[in-house]
């Protein structure tokens, strides 16, 4: 029982450690997205080109689905670190395993649901309304 609660324990915190480094990776996307969309609007104003915003757009659009792609890499690590967790816990509560529990199982990537990802809130809210911007100040140029 000791060194299934090791390895448990271990692979824990690498998986914490995974979403940890892909919520890293989000904030880094988040902001290169945010300064090159900037930066793309102001060249579109002092070049007097709207053409820049259809670029600053499409910046926006392909930061947006490689976050999506990212988050969907760290669910798949929250996924597993909460199935280790209910673990710990019927663990501290009967002393005994789950009969299911296997020790370690880290997540594949293979299945990628950009789609899925993509328009949840806490990953759209940044990303639609400067694609909306874009496309708005697009029209009006």
């Amino acid at each position: 029982m000791e060194i299934k609660y090791d390895l448990a324990k271990t692979e824990l915190e690498l998986t914490q450690g995974q979403m940890d480094k892909y919520d890293d990776f989000s904030d880094k996307v988040k902001t290169w997205a945010i300064t090159l969309w900037a930066a793309l609007l102001g060249w579109t104003f002092q070049s007097q080109r709207k053409e820049v915003l259809l670029l600053a757009f499409f910046i926006i659009v392909f930061f947006w689905v490689f976050d999506a792609i990212n988050k969907n890499f760290r669910q798949n690590y929250k996924a597993r670190r909460d199935e280790i967790a209910k673990a710990l816990e019927i663990v501290f509560r009967t002393e005994q395993w789950p009969a299911d529990f296997v020790c370690p199982a880290l997540p594949p990537h293979k299945d990628i649901r950009v789609l899925r990802q993509i328009f949840r809130i806490h990953i759209a809210i940044l990303y639609l309304p400067l694609a909306i911007i874009a496309l708005i100040l697009f029209v009006m140029m």
